[in-house]
């Protein structure tokens, strides 16, 4: 009997292995032999493409909001203004008060005949299990549409790496609100230590009659791909007879947590933002995005920063939570060929909670010092996490991409190009702010602020970790 269980033991420690190394080999090894496109192939639009004809404006008018208070709020003010659709995509939602006021005010929309869509990066809700009551609750609607882009599978784990890192809603056809925010209470929790700066991004089309000029419709016709595509899975509308009571106490519970927030204006639920107040002036609006691919996808997005950042004349600042520029990203841009200045912005080690990629980041800091004007490590409490890029104090990119492998070449992400000095001139100033709480890289160089903060000493707990990562993800570097 002894010998029988060993030999079992024996063949389920074989098979283990055997499985583990076929899932690194097909989700990570394989990658390097897979080759999308060239830039040269790709043949991205350059700074003219993206810039409106004269000084006439544009169909759409667009404003940046960058404070903890109000982010939520955007959210929850924009479904509350729907009136025939919602379109939703995120990456990242976690169980939370964010998550669900988000999920109750969704539940409110569709009760007053609003349709509602939501898909979810197959990996990062918070739907997970067949007792999950929210699950049920949004299944039971007759007006949601729940789908999921490219669900865990066991047996293929070379789509493991295929993620959906896209952030952004549509409202009717008249509203887009993008950016980097995942719905996590540490995006709205203002003073919270955990605490996430990002930046959203809200867009109106101010002409019906120019919705086809519009962004609105580019992120439409993004979207829709992305719900028919093979890779999404759209759930059925059904709910098993056994979780109908589920889903009608969490249902309850849901709307019941967003008349109390509105109530005692909690997270900002009560709040009404006057837009109008916030909005700019724009030239033109446009959509980039990476392929909708697996393996490895052609990067349009790295693409069009390459050709941006080459004809730049004047300067380019630009903010990501990480930067890690590989040798295969350097095929499609080089921050040796402008004749602009070039400011980046992005966290220090003592205060990033993503220690795989600070520490890729790590392997590229004296080479990114020679390469850039200055190169700034913000200092401050909680870490930045917004991506922002503005060429020649005209164009402005905010977004989900970070400037890394993985945004570049495996994760579906969109930048919206904003053509509007108006609002670049807003956007410096709020990579300013964010300057003025960092630590310039480089004392002798030339200062995008006067200001700056104080160096903060990384603890000798994160240096370990960091020296760790640095030795485990060397060769991984194509994942972070």
């Amino acid at each position: 009997m002894m010998n029988m269980l060993k030999k079992i033991a024996k063949g389920g420690l074989i098979g283990l292995g055997a499985y583990l190394g076929y899932a690194f080999f097909t989700s990570n090894v394989l990658l390097h032999y897979k080759k999308p496109k060239s830039r040269e192939e790709l043949e991205e639009k350059g700074l003219p493409d993206y810039y409106g004809e004269n000084e006439d404006e544009g169909p759409d008018k667009a404003a940046f909001f960058d404070t903890q208070d109000i982010l939520l709020t955007l959210h929850l003010n924009l479904i509350e203004s729907a009136k025939k659709t919602i379109k939703f995509a995120n990456f990242s939602i976690e169980d939370g008060a964010a998550s669900d006021l988000f999920y109750g005010k969704l539940l409110k929309a569709a009760d007053r005949g609003v349709e509602v869509y939501i898909l979810f990066d197959g990996k990062g809700h918070n739907l997970f299990g067949i007792s999950n009551g929210k699950y049920w609750a949004l299944m039971a609607h007759p007006n949601v549409n729940l789908a999921f882009y490219e669900e865990f599978d066991w047996l293929r784990p070379w789509t493991w790496q295929n993620r959906m890192h896209d952030k952004y809603m549509i409202i009717d056809e008249c509203y887009v609100l993008t950016g980097g925010v995942n719905l996590e209470d540490a995006f709205f929790v203002k003073d919270n230590e955990e605490a996430v700066y990002d930046r959203d991004v809200v867009i109106i089309n101010k002409d019906p009659d120019r919705y086809d000029e519009s962004v609105v419709k580019q992120y439409t016709e993004y979207f829709e791909s992305m719900w028919f595509h093979p890779y999404t899975s759209v759930r059925p509308s059904h709910i098993m007879e056994r979780y109908k009571q589920l889903a009608n106490e969490t249902y309850e519970k849901l709307v019941s947590t967003v008349k109390e927030a509105e109530e005692n204006n909690q997270y900002g639920a009560g709040r009404t933002i006057e837009w109008e107040e916030h909005m700019y002036p724009t030239r033109k609006v446009s959509l980039v995005t990476n392929g909708i691919q697996r393996w490895k996808k052609d990067p349009h997005i790295l693409a069009t920063l390459g050709r941006l950042f080459d004809e730049a004349e004047n300067s380019v600042i630009f903010q990501s939570p990480y930067v890690v520029p590989s040798e295969e990203m350097r095929e499609y841009i080089s921050l040796e060929h402008t004749s602009a200045k070039i400011f980046f912005i992005t966290n220090s080690m003592a205060v990033s909670t993503n220690f795989p990629a600070i520490a890729g980041q790590r392997k590229y800091l004296r080479e990114l010092s020679n390469d850039t004007t200055q190169f700034y490590h913000f200092q401050g409490k909680g870490y930045i996490h917004a991506k922002a890029y503005m060429f020649d104090r005209r164009l402005s990119l905010v977004g989900s991409f970070n400037f890394d492998p993985r945004s570049s070449f495996l994760s579906q992400e969109n930048l919206v190009v904003i053509d509007s000095p108006e609002l670049s001139t807003a956007l410096e100033e709020s990579l300013k702010d964010i300057a003025r709480n960092s630590v310039p890289y480089n004392d002798y160089a030339e200062q995008l602020v006067e200001d700056t903060a104080e160096n903060v000493p990384t603890p000798w707990y994160k240096k370990f970790i960091l020296g760790l990562a640095y030795i485990i993800f060397h060769p991984l570097e194509s994942l972070l």
